[in-house]
């Protein structure tokens, strides 16, 4: 087999089993898409149904004007809830037909949407935020990659991990396109308890892959930062993960972010996360407080 016929069979057997996409993509989807497709599907079916059963013709359906359509999706309604109020009742070998397959439809798509919503509320998520920039200024002299994350919960995330990964296109002497991962050694990666925040730094020298890519170019462009977390989240009892991209216009340099930390009078310390996201043009490092 040459390489086409094995990109061939791959693409069949990605389009022979489109049903594993759709499932995750119930999954990850939002709330409001999920509702908005379980009440479509649910009105849609009941209105075929209703056509169905005018199609039976008039006195299918006890105690219905003859070609009312309201009337017949009030009754699929109930055959489909099995409710039964005894009011409307199908007459004759199709109309019982009809209200056979619809009740064991209502059954099976009463399972299928009750399973896909407690799939999803019991799905464990990290509740970790990333800053929607990273910058690039000083840090003790040094050119260094920074960005925050935090914890938007108030349980506790232990041996949390941090991973960043420089994902580049490169070329080959050939002239061959490939995609490189590269990862950057962070100057902390691990912490044992993660409860608040977190300011993540890459040292950007002579060294760093990332330094490089920084200048700009039509090749450096086709670059961006890829950050992993991984932490049990106490509260869950669980293993969570986390990710998040950040795309070359997302790096701001010569940059730095505003302090979230205010010292208190007394020496207390406050944790301001409305300055979570906030930056400021500055070659100097100003950044303050990784509370854990």
């Amino acid at each position: 087999m040459n390489l086409d016929e094995y990109r061939a069979t791959l693409t069949r057997s990605a389009v022979a089993r489109p049903e594993n996409n759709f499932y995750h993509w119930l999954l990850g989807t939002s709330w409001s898409k999920f509702l908005l497709l379980v009440i479509c599907v649910y009105l849609g079916t009941n209105l075929l149904f209703a056509l169905a059963y005018l199609t039976c013709g008039p006195g299918a359906i006890t105690n219905t004007k003859a070609g009312s359509l309201i009337d017949v999706f009030y009754f699929s309604v109930q055959t489909m809830a099995t409710i039964g109020y005894g009011q409307m009742t199908p007459v004759g070998h199709w109309p019982n037909s009809i209200v056979t397959f619809e009740a064991f439809f209502g059954i099976v798509y009463s399972a299928l949407t009750t399973g896909l919503a407690f799939a999803r509320f019991t799905r464990p998520t990290a509740g970790v935020r990333f800053t929607k920039v990273a910058v690039v200024g000083n840090h003790d002299g040094v050119k260094t990659l920074k960005f925050r994350v935090a914890n938007d919960r108030s349980s506790h995330i232990v041996e949390a991990q941090l991973r960043l990964w420089l994902i580049a296109e490169s070329m080959t002497s050939e002239g061959e396109r490939y995609r490189r991962s590269v990862e950057l050694p962070l100057h902390r990666s691990e912490s044992p308890v993660f409860s608040l925040t977190w300011t993540a730094m890459h040292s950007v020298d002579e060294s760093s892959p990332l330094n490089e890519y920084l200048g700009g170019g039509v090749m450096r462009s086709h670059w961006h930062l890829l950050i992993t977390f991984t932490g049990y989240h106490e509260s869950l009892a669980n293993q969570v993960y986390a990710r998040h991209v950040y795309l070359p216009r997302d790096v701001q340099q010569n940059a730095t972010f505003v302090d979230i930390v205010t010292v208190l009078p007394d020496g207390g310390r406050v944790i301001d996360l409305a300055n979570f996201e906030k930056w400021v043009p500055n070659s100097s490092d100003k950044t303050a407080g990784e509370y854990l």
